[in-house]
């Protein structure tokens, strides 16, 4: 392995593989996982030798590797799979995935860590880092997503956040959107904005009011005091397969001028007001009408009953970075119908969760909402 100064082939369990300063490094190419597969699905095979080589190496105090290798053009990129998840597999012949993306930001950024949906966990390490990373096991540290993960710990807690009491909250803060009936959004605006403000985050702004001809979006993340690129919070019900994005040209332009955009959604489940009659819904609009806000058509008790949520418990948290290698594949384009005026709206962008792992730069999860799951923190 030409990136190893002092490696050497030997072999163990009947193995070839490539030691390195106690490492014992099994390596397959990494490759398309084939028709009728998106391009960005990525795989190597994982064969019933190595999980023999991976049990010696244990029994040696030796420190055994699944590594995919990745080249394109000039630049070659490794993906050290945790092996931890494949070993306890019974197939003979197992997958380990990786995403283009994963690719991408190691050839940005260096290194990238995260954990896919299975709760495997991979790193991509550009080829001059790979002797680094081996020596000391660390990656790059991304003090946006520090940042993030910080509130995140604050925020999800496992307690159901109920209706009354948050835009009780944000009324006495004199939160622009208190009385909004979509309040779960505006509440995860208004914590995060509070959390900022007492953590003087040098890292991260969230912005309500913008400037005149500026991109609306929610999040500003800084570095040496100056915008990095943009982002913008999201609150979805867990439930549903997409979460609508912004205007497509917007994000376009917007990942042009910046190389990256962040989605930064937070996932909920719901219990709405209509499947228990109805009741929080009408305390929220007596509520209303108690603290002198009033709508013009009157006061209805059942206002905005259909969609009102009684409460929500946000539970998962993930960063998605939009960028020039994934745009095309992650956000899907759809219309919202046609203004009052009768001309089309503009075109804007869908997220669509099931390609996550190829636009996934952190996830959170401490194993409190319907998929019940240990706490993680993917930093890159």
């Amino acid at each position: 392995m030409d990136t190893l100064s002092g490696a050497e082939v030997k072999t163990i369990a009947g193995l070839r593989v490539i030691s390195h300063q106690g490492h014992i490094i099994m390596s397959k190419q990494v490759t398309h996982l084939g028709f009728p597969w998106p391009e960005f699905k990525k795989r190597i095979q994982i064969p019933r030798s190595w999980i023999d080589a991976h049990n010696e190496a244990l029994r040696q105090g030796l420190t055994p590797r699944f590594m995919g290798v990745y080249r394109y053009g000039t630049t070659t990129v490794f993906v050290d799979f945790d092996p931890s998840t494949y070993v306890l597999r019974k197939a003979n012949n197992s997958a380990a995935h990786v995403a283009t993306n994963d690719l991408f930001q190691a050839q940005v950024h260096g290194t990238f860590t995260r954990v896919d949906a299975r709760h495997n966990r991979l790193t991509s390490i550009r080829g001059d880092r790979l002797a680094e990373y081996l020596d000391t096991g660390q990656t790059a540290r991304d003090p946006h997503i520090e940042t993030l993960d910080a509130f995140n710990r604050e925020f999800v807690d496992g307690k159901r956040v109920e209706a009354l009491r948050a835009v009780s909250e944000m009324h006495d803060a004199a939160w622009p959107d208190r009385f909004q009936g979509e309040w779960p959004g505006f509440y995860l605006e208004f914590r995060l904005h509070a959390f900022l403000g007492r953590a003087g985050s040098d890292h991260v702004r969230f912005v309500k009011t913008k400037g005149r001809d500026a991109f609306d979006y929610d999040l500003e993340f800084i570095r040496k005091s100056h915008i990095d690129f943009l982002g913008d919070l999201k609150a979805s019900d867990y439930k549903k397969p997409e979460t609508p994005g912004n205007d497509a040209d917007d994000i376009r332009r917007c990942v042009e001028q910046y190389g990256r955009f962040w989605y930064v959604i937070y996932e909920h489940s719901t219990r709405h007001a209509r499947d228990n009659g109805d009741a929080a819904t009408i305390e929220w609009n007596e509520w209303k009408r108690s603290v002198g806000y009033v709508k013009r058509t009157g006061f209805d008790p059942l206002s905005y009953a259909r969609r009102f949520k009684e409460s929500v418990n946000f539970f998962r948290v993930k960063i998605l970075e939009v960028n020039s290698a994934n745009f095309d594949t992650v956000l899907g384009d759809f219309t919202q119908g046609r203004q009052p005026s009768g001309e089309a709206r503009a075109l804007k962008v869908m997220i669509k969760k099931r390609y996550i792992d190829n636009f996934l730069v952190y996830s959170y999860e401490p194993g409190i909402g319907p998929e019940e799951e240990s706490s993680r923190a993917v930093l890159f």
